[in-house]
């Protein structure tokens, strides 16, 4: 993989709305994940021309969301790329997208939801990225996580991260407050105690990571932005459900219809994020549908499968380096090689 640089206080990043601009709908909640960039990383935020953009204005024009991300990798004086939020149609920038630009320049992006369109892009070009992170969605909240969560960051984008070990959080949270009546820009929901994992198949899985939202990775499918199994060959297949709850059964078929393009084949495990919004049944049933795909349709009796993992939809989450090596077992995650380079 072409990794990007390592990241050091006084760096100027560049803020963007590769999807929804919801920062012109809430810029509070922007402001504040801004603010902690700052404050918690010493990092230099330069908001993008089109970051704060009239959310209606972005939508019919997603030309000049890519120009956004384009001139952000051209610029030599820009060391990292972060989203805002996710949202719903990002798909649509990516044939604006300078490739060359990208490749010449490899940089840290963060992103995740919808900005799966962006981490699978980067991942067919043999560029590695961060699945997880968005300016309104975990960094606007920061001062409710615990230490670990900042550390794990710190460590990813700053320093060498191989042998890194990231544990399981005790507590999570789903969602925050409604943004449109809340006080408190950095608010977040009633916090739960959180499950140890649940291994279905086997008790440990190794190879490099390939994270992404389930429901938009299922949407690429057909396109030339879905990841062929050629290239997944020996990753671990991570996925995260969406806010929307998606039935069991759907998410069930969607694993399906990836057995079926072949990539079940290739990889070495698969892995679901913790679930948001979903009550314990519909969980048990998640992992009985996925199982037997698994063992009855496909015989993949062998291909392990670990349920409820630290990434997605609810917090604190991990940051989940796409192509990079790593080893879970347990409740753990173990980083075999650095995410960026010094």
């Amino acid at each position: 993989m072409k990794k990007p640089a390592v990241l050091k206080e006084g760096d100027r990043v560049a803020i963007v709305s590769p999807s929804t601009s919801l920062p012109s709908i809430f810029p509070a909640v922007a402001d504040r994940g801004i603010e902690n960039l700052r404050k918690y990383f010493g990092l230099v935020p330069v908001i993008a021309e089109h970051a704060y953009s009239d959310i209606e204005h972005n939508y019919l024009h997603p030309e000049m969301r890519a120009r956004d991300l384009n001139e952000a990798y051209g610029d030599r004086s820009i060391k990292a790329i972060i989203s805002t939020i996710g949202g719903d149609e990002s798909v649509r920038i990516l044939r604006y997208l300078d490739a060359a630009t990208i490749s010449e320049n490899p940089k840290i992006f963060t992103g995740f939801s919808d900005c799966t369109t962006v981490t699978s892009y980067l991942f067919n070009r043999n560029i590695a990225s961060i699945y997880g992170g968005a300016v309104m969605a975990g960094f606007a909240q920061m001062e409710h996580f615990p230490k670990e969560f900042r550390d794990y960051w710190y460590r990813i984008m700053f320093e060498d991260s191989r042998n890194l070990r990231m544990e399981g959080f005790h507590e999570f949270s789903e969602g925050y407050p409604d943004w449109r009546s809340s006080t408190e820009a950095s608010a977040i929901s009633k916090k739960q105690h959180a499950e140890e994992w649940k291994w279905i198949n086997g008790d440990s899985m190794k190879g490099r990571i390939f994270a992404a939202n389930l429901e938009v990775l299922d949407s690429l499918r057909g396109t030339d932005h879905f990841p062929l199994k050629e290239y997944l060959k020996g990753h671990m297949l991570l996925l995260e459900t969406s806010e929307e709850v998606p039935k069991p059964l759907q998410v069930a078929r969607t694993i399906r219809n990836f057995a079926v393009t072949g990539i079940l084949d290739t990889v070495t495990g698969i892995g679901l994020g913790r679930y948001r919004g979903y009550s314990g049944d519909m969980k048990m049933e998640v992992r009985a549908r996925i199982a037997d795909v698994l063992r009855k349709e496909f015989g993949l009796e062998d291909l392990p499968f670990v349920d409820g993992l630290d990434f997605g939809h609810t917090d604190p989450y991990f940051p989940l380096p796409v192509g990079i090596k790593a080893h879970i077992e347990g409740n753990s995650i173990t980083f075999l090689e650095s995410f960026a380079t010094p």
